[in-house]
């Protein structure tokens, strides 16, 4: 959503019929009710400000500047000729009249999203589409070797697979179903534990010929990290009692999929999710796990939908698929 500072708004800025000489405006004049409708962006601006009490962090949820929020709100109290906030020096509160209209406009944005929603579902119900957003891991070692049984149930019904390590956005985005970790930005949604996952240091056998043999020797290696999650070398390592172990190298990337091709080409070790990479063609040949130490550290991958299409029967048949996917897996 672009900053508004500095546009004047015509809603903002009423002609009144007295500003017009000879004319012949009138309240009920066609068009006149609209004049009541400040834009989408004060609305959403007075909102969040109101709810929050707080234009700075009005501004973080709408991605706007504080100075843009306080533009906005400006506007609307300019319109109406009455103000909506009691400004104080680190602070503010809304009015009689502000909170009078927060409780309409509350309503309002409701029904529009509401609103919103609905059609977004009918949509995707008519168009015999599911999007899924994934991890990329996920994607390649579950999704992508159980499509064809998926194809051979469900002909008409055609999946779209982001693999992301971005969280979908459930209400801007046209996703379905979501693959991901953690429960965060969990309002609406419907989570469902997939799997366990541990990280198990994984590299080419020739890393093996070399000498690593015990998680002392990752030493002399060069330790290959994803470049999202920072913290699973460390916390591994802590498990392992090695919290003080200085590396040959670092290798940072941005996908587990090439993590995995540069462990294969001896470039490094990296962590794997066990026990998923069991599936992984080659595991055991081209990529091994050069010792056996598992710490208790795990993380859970979840299935996410939105709670209202509980009991979509597209969404019924995806889920059904993919536990069955992951049952194969493990």
């Amino acid at each position: 959503m672009a900053s508004t500072k500095g546009i004047s708004s015509p809603q903002m800025n009423d002609i009144h019929p007295t500003d017009v000489p000879g004319s012949a405006l009138r309240a009920d004049a066609p068009g006149s009710a609209l004049r009541a409708i400040p834009p989408l962006t004060a609305l959403l601006a007075f909102e969040r400000a109101a709810t929050q009490l707080s234009f700075r962090r009005a501004a973080r949820d709408l991605s706007l500047s504080p100075s843009a929020i306080s533009h906005q709100i400006r506007g609307l109290e300019q319109q109406f000729g009455v103000k909506l906030f009691v400004r104080g020096a680190r602070s503010v509160r809304l009015t009689a009249d502000g909170e009078r209209y927060l409780a309409k406009v509350a309503i309002a944005l409701a029904t529009l999203q509401d609103a919103g929603r609905e059609m977004l579902q009918q949509r995707r119900g008519g168009t015999g589409e599911l999007w899924i957003s994934s991890l990329p891991f996920f994607t390649s070692a579950v999704l992508l070797p159980a499509l064809p049984d998926f194809k051979r149930r469900h002909p008409d019904l055609t999946l779209r697979i982001e693999a992301t390590h971005q969280y979908a956005d459930f209400n801007s985005s046209r996703v379905d179903v979501a693959i991901r970790y953690g429960r965060e930005h969990s309002t609406g949604l419907k989570f469902e534990p997939l799997v366990t996952v541990k990280g198990l240091p994984v590299c080419a056998p020739a890393l093996l010929k070399q000498g690593l043999r015990t998680p002392e020797d990752l030493s002399g290696q060069v330790l290959i990290h994803l470049t999202t999650q920072p913290r699973s070398w460390p916390a591994w390592l802590k498990e392992a009692g090695l919290s003080n172990l200085a590396p040959r190298g670092h290798l940072w990337l941005d996908s587990v999929p090439a993590m995995l091709e540069a462990a294969e080409h001896g470039l490094g070790v990296t962590l794997a999710m066990a026990p998923l990479i069991k599936t992984r063609p080659g595991f055991g040949k081209r990529l091994v796990a050069p010792f056996a130490f598992e710490g208790a550290y795990h993380e859970t991958i979840y299935l996410v939908s939105r709670t209202e299409q509980a009991r979509d029967r597209r969404i019924g048949a995806v889920r059904k698929w993919i536990m069955e996917a992951v049952a194969r897996a493990k």
